[in-house]
């Protein structure tokens, strides 16, 4: 019984077990990063494992037209991940010196009567100089103005 025993033991001895190790992010390969969009040069970067999407933007030259508004800079990202930098949405801008009834319509706040009281204000005292100079045109106030001014130009 012993020798049983003792066959046993020294089986579990010799043979070749596996213990399971914990997970070690240390030990994990180089991630690669692709990114695309408002940056100067778009292409894959070789970074350290789990970074965040703020340590990728500090080896990119990001553009002036970038919009990082809707970015959590916290994210991590993972191997083999895509992150795209949008663009700035740039909205056309109405002048007001050549707009049509319709372009000045889709202007928020602003409707069929007032739009054609700016064409005859620019018809009867001439161009605007300013955006301003719409706080003169009839049924356009402050409040207005303030509504749709950022879409304006002249």
């Amino acid at each position: 019984m012993n020798r049983i025993l003792f066959a046993i033991f020294m089986f579990a001895l010799t043979s070749s077990c596996t213990i399971p190790q914990p997970f070690d992010f240390q030990m994990e390969r180089l991630f690669t990063i692709t990114v695309n969009g408002a940056i100067e040069h778009p292409g894959t970067l070789t970074m350290d494992p789990y970074p965040t999407i703020a340590d990728v933007l500090k080896r990119v030259n990001v553009l002036p037209e970038a919009d990082l508004s809707s970015i959590n800079l916290l994210t991590i990202l993972h191997h083999k991940d895509v992150l795209n930098i949008p663009f700035k949405k740039s909205i056309p801008c109405i002048s007001i010196n050549t707009a049509s009834i319709e372009e000045l319509i889709s202007l928020n706040g602003v409707g069929e009567k007032t739009a054609q009281s700016i064409i005859d204000y620019r018809i009867s005292v001439g161009l605007f100089q300013n955006i301003d100079d719409l706080l003169n045109v009839k049924g356009i106030g402050i409040k207005t103005l303030a509504k749709f001014k950022e879409r304006l130009c002249l």
